[in-house]
């Protein structure tokens, strides 16, 4: 059970103040129901997800979802960036999918190849129609060590509960790694950084660059980024500086 976000009190009470004759006023006054809306990030299964043949095909790949629209709310459009050693191999499973449909390969460049692909009918589990439903919004899919990594803001703590039940009846898995308010995150990113560095920051966090041996080279970052890894070692250093000054000096 999630902490309430909403502010319940009584839609009018009444004050008393003094008057300019002695006596006293009675004034009336009226609260506000305040809903604050939650950012939440957590991880899914992929296995009864669209995509999960390729992926299952080809598992070291890493995707990230650019855009996901919809006519039939059952049957996105999924634009989505892959990344990796063999994208031929992945690109000949994605085609061989039959959770998805009309798949293309739009674009390559650095290393990493954008992709089209509408979710078919006969897919297992569609999460989209639930959360657009909830009103919420997709702010990072990504794919990555065989887990979605999902980063979505959700109008208020009750929609994100509800999501979670359907993810949960759905067998897809929910495990939440942070969950804030909305305005918790404009305070979080006043660290100085430009939305440049903290991309960086982020991918190599998540690609395992700080770990002890490191899981990816700068040379890896560039190419999935689409910069040169003299760029990716700039980044860090320059953010390294200015977190530094922010929250040490």
């Amino acid at each position: 059970m999630y902490p309430s976000s909403r502010t319940d009190t009584p839609e009018s009470c009444e004050s008393e103040e003094n008057s300019p004759a002695g006596g006293r006023l009675i004034t009336p006054y009226r609260y506000t129901l305040v809903l604050v809306s939650v950012i939440v990030e957590f991880e899914t299964d992929f296995s009864r997800l669209p995509l999960a043949e390729a992926i299952a095909a080809v598992p070291e790949i890493r995707l990230e979802i650019e855009r996901e629209t919809a006519t039939i709310p059952t049957m996105p459009n999924l634009f989505f960036r892959a990344a990796g050693e063999d994208l031929d191999a992945f690109a000949v499973a994605l085609g061989e999918d039959s959770t998805v449909t009309g798949t293309r390969r739009l674009s390559e460049a650095g290393g990493r190849a954008l992709f089209y692909a509408q979710v078919a009918e006969n897919a297992e589990v569609v999460p989209y129609p639930e959360w657009v439903r909830l009103g919420a919004e997709a702010l990072s899919e990504r794919y990555y060590n065989g887990r979605w990594h999902n980063r979505r803001r959700f109008p208020d703590r009750e929609s994100l509960r509800e999501y979670r039940e359907f993810c949960e009846t759905s067998a897809m898995g929910f495990s939440l790694h942070r969950l804030y308010d909305a305005e918790e995150e404009a305070t979080a990113l006043r660290d100085g950084l430009t939305d440049e560095q903290r991309e960086v920051f982020r991918l190599a966090y998540e690609r395992g660059f700080f770990e002890i041996p490191r899981q990816v080279t700068l040379e890896e970052l560039g190419e999935e980024l689409g910069i040169s890894n003299q760029s990716v070692s700039e980044r860090l250093h320059r953010g390294y500086g200015r977190l530094i000054e922010e929250f040490v000096l």
